[in-house]
């Protein structure tokens, strides 16, 4: 990397990780010129068909960690709140046996006191669940978390990096991507080549398929099929939830209506047409009807289908493409649902690419609230 001049760097993929990325790194310093390649993100990628759904609670420790790093970022900025368009509500998350589950509430209190706790899984009765009688467990509940519009925090940010000086966005596919001798990476940008120092590929479930087309092993990625229907519901809704015991998740939406969906076990889909698969959707609405006998479900509203990227380690973050001495990286494979640690995991990789090499606290935008 260049020492004291100006840093060159092309972030490809205009999804909710690539543009925050890009934001990130445009604000933190002067000396770095970006270019954000967005592509034909009008299509329904992940950030469009992402239920949004955000909390500190995640299975991994990792993920665990930036999820919870995010929502003390979110939380703190009424700019990214409004933004994100976000929308307070209880988390309630049932895992598929009876597990230790101290660790994770300790892990969250440290950064956000007192947001999630413990209830027996027999409890959750009383917030109108049924079929938990038996259920040896515990349930995570965080009074802290809640919805976003991923779509409309992505535009948002796009807006943001678009009147500063040191970002430059460019809509349509990126070019040939190759390694130079000296470390940089040339890129076909707007029908032409450019140098550049460093060279992230935040391409989501496209990265497979960039990474092959520019001769590049794509053996760290899979694309799996995300799809949720959105229902009109009576008074009664459950909070947001996700129930690994019967596999279906959910959440309220803005509209008084409920997102319901389970996960597909649909691998190797194309994302440029995801499959729709009604059996799924049917039966994610008859096991939350069974589940809470006060939801009244009417009709479909809308159904999604899109795909998205996993990786083996199941975290957002940087991945060198090729050996050290070039500065191509991937910043995609989370494990789904990347919304949930998209801010923190986009902080830490632009400290990451600018080499600081030192313990960075999350900068908030917007004026800080309690």
């Amino acid at each position: 990397m260049p020492g004291n001049g100006q840093v060159r760097a092309c972030i490809v993929g205009g999804g909710l990780a690539g543009s925050l990325l890009a934001w990130r790194l445009a604000t933190a310093s002067r000396s770095w010129r970006i270019d954000l390649v967005t592509g034909h993100h009008s299509r329904a990628d992940a950030t469009a068909a992402s239920g949004g759904a955000v909390r500190a609670f995640e299975a991994h420790p990792e993920q665990r960690r930036l999820a919870a790093m995010s929502m003390v970022e979110l939380l703190g900025s009424r700019t990214l709140r409004l933004w994100a368009d976000f929308r307070r509500v209880e988390s309630v998350y049932l895992p598929d046996g009876a597990g230790p589950l101290d660790d994770a509430i300790a892990d969250i209190d440290q950064l956000l006191p007192g947001s999630a706790s413990l209830v027996p899984a027999v409890e959750l009765a009383k917030l109108g669940w049924t079929g938990v009688d038996d259920h040896p467990g515990f349930a995570v509940m965080e009074r802290r978390a809640g919805y976003v519009s991923p779509d409309r925090l992505r535009n948002s940010v796009l807006a943001d990096g678009e009147v500063r000086s040191r970002m430059s966005v460019h809509t349509g596919p990126v070019g040939r991507i190759e390694p130079r001798p000296d470390g940089g990476v040339r890129c076909v940008v707007d029908g032409r080549p450019r140098d550049y120092d460093v060279v992230v590929l935040a391409t989501g479930a496209w990265t497979g398929a960039v990474l092959r087309n520019n001769g590049y092993p794509d053996t760290d990625f899979r694309v799996q099929s995300i799809q949720y229907s959105v229902y009109r519901t009576g008074s009664w809704r459950p909070p947001m939830f996700v129930d690994e015991r019967i596999g279906v998740f959910g959440r309220p939406t803005t509209d008084g209506g409920l997102l319901l969906g389970r996960p597909t076990g649909l691998w190797s889909v194309d994302p440029d047409v995801p499959p729709t698969t009604p059996h799924l959707h049917d039966s994610a609405a008859t096991l939350a009807t069974a589940r809470f006998p006060r939801l009244r479900l009417g009709g479909v509203v809308r159904r999604v289908s899109s795909a998205d990227c996993y990786a083996d380690a199941p975290i957002l973050g940087l991945r060198p493409v090729t050996d050290q001495q070039h500065r191509l990286f991937t910043f995609t494979g989370g494990s789904g649902g990347s919304v949930k640690t998209a801010l923190a995991a986009s902080h830490r990789a632009a400290v990451q690419l600018i080499g600081s090499g030192q313990p960075t606290e999350l900068v908030t935008v917007g004026r800080r609230i309690g």
